[in-house]
């Protein structure tokens, strides 16, 4: 027997994810309210979705019903692990409106491809929109590592543990199943579970986030183009180049001495060796996660020009990271401390205008309010 079990992603949020808790909280309500009664699937066939009688009102009311405890806390800790990193990035109201309207496609795609058998039975569960969550997440956080759990019986022993594996190929798999999964259900084999809201949810949720994702990319060309947006003049551009052999091997080394830092938990020497080497190589490779944990732990023992080179990395790396303002902010205090005010300003500058939910923005206008004078933060045409 294998049993597998996401406990946790690698990226935290900086704001607390209050949508996505509150549509936990009354998915969590609904069911307490009304699972456990003996006219629960009277419930159930009155406000579940029946593909052969479609209704707008129960596309919504089926959203936040659940054929037991297990289909409840599958879902809603999948939500959790997964929607309050979109919330952090997205916003609130972004947020709640991306989760209902992937859970209307996955619904309006379900009852489109339901097999003939399912025509006449409700649907219900929150799962077409946390599929559109996991779409989104697809997207936007690829390359984030997810930790299982595991725990395995056979031959009369059991093995526990946990590993991590990225997000992307995770979501791809899970995604082949659900494929799967439509295919022989719509063969004429019922199935008790809606393979298809699955698919339509995620494709959902795929669509939005790639359309998201773009978006946020031209805009940020854009305000370059309009030299509104300073961060590249502030972090630098990224540039590739090809390096000789023999420099090929040294940098080769470097990282594998950083692993073998970070293995023996000696973050700090790890931390001081990475930037040392971004003098000669800004191309040195460290997982995504220690990047900016390295800038601010040079910063915080006294390496100013190796941390002002990381943080310039970080986000050069990460315009659109949850840290990226944290990065401009330590950046801004650093040539403040140096004298250098007009590349301060800039750092201000920069989360003033273009990080509006940052919970730097007063810090950030009460610099400014000390640098420029009489100077306005805003130019407006």
């Amino acid at each position: 027997m294998i049993f597998l079990w996401p406990i946790r992603d690698e990226f935290g949020v900086k704001k607390a994810p209050v949508v996505n808790y509150l549509i936990i909280l009354v998915n969590v309500f609904v069911f307490l309210l009304f699972g456990f009664r003996s006219s629960y699937q009277n419930i159930v066939n009155q406000y579940g979705l029946i593909p052969s009688e479609f209704s707008w009102l129960k596309v919504f009311t089926s959203m936040f019903l659940h054929g037991g405890l297990m289909h409840l806390v599958g879902n809603m800790w999948y939500l959790y692990l997964m929607g309050d990193n979109l919330e952090d990035r997205w916003g609130h109201f972004q947020y709640l409106f991306f989760y209902l309207i992937s859970g209307v496609i996955a619904s309006l795609f379900y009852v489109s491809f339901a097999p003939e058998s399912a025509r006449n039975i409700p649907s219900i569960g929150a799962s077409g929109a946390i599929s559109g969550v996991l779409g989104a997440y697809f997207i936007s956080f690829t390359k984030s590592r997810i930790t299982f759990w595991y725990y395995i019986f056979a031959f009369f022993r059991v093995y526990s543990g946990t590993f991590d594996i990225f997000a992307g190929f995770w979501i791809s798999f899970w995604f082949v199943q659900q494929l799967i999964g439509m295919f022989f259900s719509a063969s004429s084999m019922s199935s008790a579970i809606a393979f298809g809201a699955h698919v339509g949810g995620f494709l959902a949720g795929l669509g939005i986030g790639f359309l998201t994702k773009a978006y946020q990319k031209v805009r940020y060309i854009q305000n370059i183009h309009n030299g509104r947006n300073a961060l590249s003049n502030i972090a630098g551009y990224t540039t590739s180049r090809i390096l000789p052999f023999e420099k090929q091997v040294e940098l080769y080394n470097i990282e594998k001495e950083i692993e073998g830092l970070l293995s023996d938990k000696n973050e700090r020497e790890a931390a001081v060796l990475y930037g040392k080497a971004l003098k000669n190589y800004p191309e040195v490779f460290i997982k995504p996660s220690n990047e900016y944990k390295f800038a601010e732990m040079l910063y915080s023992i006294g390496f100013i020009d190796e941390a002002i080179d990381a943080f310039k990395r970080f986000i050069r790396k990460n315009p659109f990271s949850q840290f990226t303002d944290n990065a401009l902010y330590n950046l801004g205090q650093i040539y403040l401390q140096k004298g250098e005010n007009e590349k301060a300003k800039e750092c201000f500058r920069q989360i003033v205008l273009f990080y509006p939910y940052s919970e730097l923005q007063d810090a950030a206008r009460y610099n400014l309010a000390n640098i420029l004078k009489p100077e306005s933060i805003f130019v407006e045409k």
